[in-house]
């Protein structure tokens, strides 16, 4: 009987890209975080600009959204490198390894093109993602890290690397909060 769906697996990826997906999604989510914690400086600063100081204290919410953001923001790239098998013997498995890579990075770019233009629409109003919107905050993230997921569940079997990968991305949430 053949099986419809492989395990999730460092053998069925390879050991070298399994782990350079890892290295580099850490890379990336420690350089997300410094990225948008200086972003959100640089945004504040108009509102502090007598002081002319970049200094601004950023608050414990925005800490931990930006944490879980760079974490959701950077499995857009594990992802990406650990589906970028070109070619596989079965064709329609080709098709959708493809689309599993290259649809974490369009969620990547589309996500940010959306945050930027918020961010330009609210730049004058007194609107504020902790005080008006406090838990809706953190569904972007939340959406990033299960759709990457979506898209390696319907390729591979991946419950219990879910669940462990799950707890990594709250826990690598919470450090980079405090980082």
């Amino acid at each position: 009987m053949e099986k419809l769906k492989p395990d999730f697996s460092i053998n069925e990826f390879g050991k070298f890209r399994f782990y350079s997906g890892i290295l580099i999604g850490i890379g990336f989510s420690i350089i997300l975080n410094s990225l948008f914690r200086l972003t959100l400086r640089l945004c504040n600063l108009g509102m502090y600009i007598d002081q002319w100081n970049i200094d601004y204290e950023i608050p414990t919410y925005y800490n931990i959204l930006i944490g879980f953001s760079s974490i959701g923001f950077a499995f857009c790239f594990t992802t990406y490198l650990w589906m970028s098998t070109p070619f596989v013997a079965n064709r329609k498995k080709t098709l959708k390894l493809r689309m599993a890579q290259i649809n974490p990075i369009w969620i990547f770019f589309g996500v940010l093109l959306f945050l930027l233009r918020m961010f330009w629409f609210l730049a004058s109003i007194e609107l504020t993602i902790e005080k008006d919107f406090p838990f809706l905050g953190f569904m972007i993230p939340t959406f990033i890290y299960l759709y990457c997921w979506n898209l390696i569940s319907h390729i591979y079997k991946s419950k219990k690397s879910f669940l462990i990968s799950s707890l990594l991305f709250i826990t690598g949430g919470i450090i980079l909060s405090v980082f």
